[in-house]
């Protein structure tokens, strides 16, 4: 067959009156490998005949054994919901599950029992409904599946930096072709200088974790759309088959998709807990240094599984837009722990009036897809001002008083704590002009446990005031701020001399906006300690 099954052949499978049991309807779904039909109470899976750099469909051979292993493999931990694998015939123009009087198959699917849309732990999310006793059942299903796992030698060889880097590498040079698309080029360039520097500088730690009977085969696919969940059993199915190196992986890479995927629904805490409660049950405290690099990896491969659904011509045009949309956010989310780790940042842009910070800090956090509290907008909303409009003399003269200006950063302070207090990063925006300020916020922040960066953004005085000049003219800006305000702005602000190196970053926003991101970008992935392999942090504290 050619890349793409006939339209007869997709229209035939459709029709319930194609199945023995005749079901009241059949639902289908498409992936950029694969055909499913939901016939109630089965489902019907055929893999498309494709052949990409990391699996080959190409032939209706190797479509037979890959459903074979699919069977095989998910069996581990999904017994008793994979059937077995059937052939389809066809007769003349027509197509059938009966052999009749065809005695050669043309094609062959996967049979499985259909599991209850309900009990999967995509849908628990979705209905606020996950609770720490889903992930215990999680825990306790993977731990002695991982340690029953054979330690085979052609096995452990994927647990090295060089053999994980053939991953990575193969990961990125298949995006490539999405740079200005699903991800941008400042995304792309930050992933993979992390990744490499990573591998690179923790040889040791990976060495070691081949040691110690970390690496396995694992089940390679495991988020929260194939985990279901009744009172009587757990069933993780839909393991990789197409790929053996996919599936030999540490142990902390095979857990870090769902806890990645639990921090792309918003559950940080959530996910923090599982990859604690897998650390302890399993005797592994290294898994928690890890984690974050392979969450990286993980990301960063859903980007750009969604990346190539976006290109499927056989998909719907809404569905395509959709999976880009879905590809930029994984893209972004692999950007924070390339950056962050799982520990969430604060990002404090600060400086002169019309220095950039407030644009800086804008599509800082538009691509690291996070939350934005600026000075500006608290100021106004604590005043009841409209935001787009500038403040009166008189109403400007009430706003900037000391007692004012002070809420405000209190304010801002505690906008930063209630996304942290989440397991999220933020952007805070603010001249942060006065060294209490950066003090107090500095102080509270460290009393959380979180990482906070300082990033002073800088421009000449002649820059600036064309800034300025040119706010004049525009409308809906937020600040108030004019040409005439600068000398006495200036006097009021006090550089951060007092900072350490490992906190405070100056960006020259006098050139390209992408460029002063890029420079950004690759200063915290300097400093930031994830690179080294941080922990954590702490311990979280989590209510249920």
């Amino acid at each position: 067959m050619s890349k793409t099954f006939p339209t007869e052949f997709i229209d035939f499978l459709k029709r319930p009156d194609s199945y023995s049991h005749r079901p009241d309807r059949v639902e289908h779904i498409q992936t950029h490998i694969s055909h499913v039909f939901i016939a109630s109470p089965y489902v019907y899976k055929f893999k498309k005949p494709v052949n990409f750099d990391f699996l080959d469909f190409s032939t209706l051979e190797k479509r037979k054994y890959y459903c074979e292993q699919e069977v095989e493999l998910n069996n581990r931990l999904c017994d008793g919901s994979y059937l077995g694998v059937i052939p389809l015939y066809k007769q003349g123009e027509s197509w059938s599950f009966d052999p009749n009087e065809s005695k050669l198959p043309v094609e062959y699917c996967v049979w499985m029992k259909q599991l209850p849309k309900e009990h999967f732990l995509i849908e628990h999310v979705r209905k606020g409904g996950l609770t720490s006793g889903h992930l215990d059942r999680v825990v306790s299903r993977l731990v002695p599946f991982y340690g029953n796992q054979k330690k085979a030698s052609d096995i452990r060889q994927w647990g090295r930096p060089e053999r994980i880097k053939t991953n990575t590498d193969e990961n990125f040079n298949q995006t490539a072709p999405f740079i200005g698309d699903t991800i941008d080029r400042v995304t792309f360039d930050t992933i993979r200088s992390f990744t490499d520097r990573y591998l690179e500088q923790n040889s040791n730690l990976f060495e070691k974790r081949i040691r110690d009977g970390r690496i396995v085969d694992g089940h390679g696919d495991l988020h929260l759309e194939h985990i279901h969940i009744t009172g009587e059993r757990i069933c993780i199915y839909d393991c990789i088959e197409f790929n053996d190196r996919f599936r030999y992986q540490d142990i902390a890479s095979d857990i870090s998709f769902l806890a990645m995927d639990l921090d792309f629904n918003g559950l940080q805490i959530e996910s923090r807990y599982f990859a604690e409660q897998m650390a302890e049950k399993l005797d592994d405290p290294e898994l928690l240094q890890i984690i974050s690099f392979y969450k990286c990896y993980r990301a960063y491969i859903r980007g750009k599984v969604k990346s190539m659904e976006s290109q499927e011509e056989e998909v719907e045009a809404s569905d395509r837009d959709h999976a880009a949309r879905l590809a930029s956010r994984y893209f972004s989310l692999a950007l924070t722990y390339a950056l962050f780790g799982s520990r969430p940042a604060v990002l404090v842009f600060m400086g002169r009036v019309a220095s950039g910070k407030s644009t800086l800090a804008g599509l800082a956090a538009e691509k690291l897809n996070i939350n934005r509290f600026s000075s500006d907008s608290e100021r106004k909303k604590l005043a009841g001002l409209p935001l787009a409009e500038r403040a009166s003399e008189s109403d400007r003269n009430r706003i900037y008083r000391e007692n004012m200006t002070e809420q405000t950063y209190k304010r801002l302070i505690e906008r930063a704590k209630e996304e942290v207090s989440r397991g999220k990063s933020v952007v805070l925006d603010a001249t942060f002009a006065k060294p209490e300020n950066r003090n107090s916020l500095t102080s509270e922040m460290e009393s959380i446990d979180t990482n906070i960066y300082f990033i002073e953004a800088h421009a000449s005085v002649k820059i600036r005031k064309q800034r300025l000049a040119e706010r004049t003219r525009q409308k809906n800006i937020i600040s108030d701020a004019r040409l005439e305000d600068v000398d006495f702005l200036d006097r009021m602000y006090h550089p951060p001399d007092e900072m350490d190196s490992g906190r405070l970053i100056r960006i020259d926003t006098a050139q390209s906006l992408n460029h002063s991101v890029e420079k950004l970008f690759l200063q915290i992935s300097r400093i930031s300690p994830t690179t080294r392999g941080s922990r954590y942090g702490r311990s979280s504290q989590i209510s249920w």
